[in-house]
């Protein structure tokens, strides 16, 4: 009875030993050295941007100082500086107001083109959607072109005391008219071929006969660089001189055409003042192609050189409404305030120049230069030098009024 009394007393005591031992072991971590990695895991740096802690500090177990309690003080430091921020740019927003408001005047005046001018037609009305055709810079960019017309004028009688006559001159620029055509060549190219020759011949007076048709050639070579994209090779011109002239001697002479000239070609084209007025005159396919027919025809003459692109054009474009009536404007005036407003001369200021074209295509049929007519009565320019207007009473009228004076 004693032995199992005392191995019961035992087992009692054991029992309670193992619950001891097992409170221990759970109260155990609480003073082992692993406590600093609960210390480590309590305090991980979670924010952005804040220092990062010292781990040395961890190990000592008297340190309290919450770490995490810095950063938070400077996050709500942050948003306290930009109310500030914001408040200076509304402040500042104030002045440019004032600025749009005086900015809004001229906008009406762009805008009422001719509200106080009844009579005269905005032409580029319809074009404010395009920005292609730059409608808004259209009437300084042709007040800029009448400036250059200025800077490079053609004075009247250039070759007297030269050894080129007025004669050589026009048969040249009527085969230059042939050479155009049958290198199918843009109209601005002609055009600017002819301004060429004038203006070196006005200025380098020591070209013979001889020279003159290189002059020429070298002048188309320049302008088909200038205006055309694929311009037609240097052999090409030598084999339309019939080998009259090397490729050494048109490279020289073009040279000497840039130094005379000092590389300048800006000088404006009548068609680029016929564009504008057949537009602003409303004129038909038939008006613009006759007017053009015109202009060509006064390129042979070497009386009309020198008269200013933009007037040459403003008389043909009124001739060619004179000869052939605007079903439209039956009974109107043909040069109207609108052709006034956008050419800047007036009838009297252009009939001068009407009545000398209308002399030369008078007596076009029977002259020595055919290029250009021959040229004019192709299909794809309406047969414009066969119509039977340019022997009407009228045009004959004008060609004697010429005379007479």
């Amino acid at each position: 009875m004693a032995l199992r009394n005392r191995t019961a007393h035992t087992n009692i005591i054991n029992q309670e030993n193992v619950k001891n031992t097992k409170a221990l072991v759970n109260a155990v971590p609480l003073q082992t050295k692993r406590a600093a990695l609960g210390e480590i895991g309590n305090k991980v740096n979670i924010v952005r941007g804040v220092a990062p802690i010292n781990r040395s500090s961890l190990l000592t177990k008297n340190v309290k100082k919450p770490v995490n309690k810095q950063p938070i003080k400077q996050l709500e430091k942050v948003p306290e500086k930009p109310p500030v921020q914001v408040i200076k740019p509304v402040v500042k927003a104030t002045v440019p107001v004032a600025i749009t408001t005086t900015v809004v005047p001229p906008k009406k005046e762009a805008e009422s083109f001719s509200s106080d001018l009844l009579e005269i037609e905005d032409i580029d009305e319809e074009d404010k959607g395009n920005p292609i055709l730059v409608s808004i810079y259209s009437n300084d960019i042709y007040t800029y072109l009448r400036t250059l017309e200025k800077e490079f004028p053609i004075k009247k009688g250039y070759l007297t005391g030269q050894e080129v006559t007025p004669k050589m001159r026009s048969v040249l620029v009527d085969w230059l008219v042939e050479v155009h055509q049958q290198f199918r060549l843009m109209q601005e190219t002609l055009y600017l071929t002819i301004s060429i020759i004038d203006r070196f011949l006005q200025s380098y007076r020591t070209i013979d006969r001889k020279r003159l048709q290189l002059v020429g050639v070298s002048a188309m070579f320049l302008a088909s660089k200038y205006e055309e994209m694929y311009s037609p090779d240097i052999s090409d011109f030598v084999y339309i001189t019939d080998n009259a002239y090397s490729k050494t001697e048109i490279l020289q002479m073009e040279m000497l055409i840039l130094r005379t000239l000092d590389y300048s070609f800006g000088r404006p084209l009548p068609l680029h003042f016929l564009r504008r007025y057949s537009k602003a005159g409303r004129a038909l396919p038939v008006h613009h192609t006759m007017a053009k027919f015109f202009l060509e025809q006064c390129l042979v003459c070497y009386e009309m050189c020198h008269y200013p692109p933009s007037l040459i054009a403003a008389a043909a474009i009124y001739l060619s409404f004179f000869v052939i009536g605007n079903e439209e404007d039956e009974g109107k005036l043909i040069w109207t305030n609108t052709l006034i407003h956008y050419s800047s001369f007036t009838k009297e200021d252009i009939l001068p120049v009407v009545r000398n074209i209308a002399a030369i295509i008078f007596s076009a049929d029977s002259g020595k230069y055919q290029a250009v007519r021959k040229k004019y009565m192709q299909a794809k320019h309406m047969k414009i030098s066969l119509r039977a207007e340019l022997k009407s009473p009228s045009m004959i009228r004008l060609a004697t009024e010429n005379r007479q004076e």
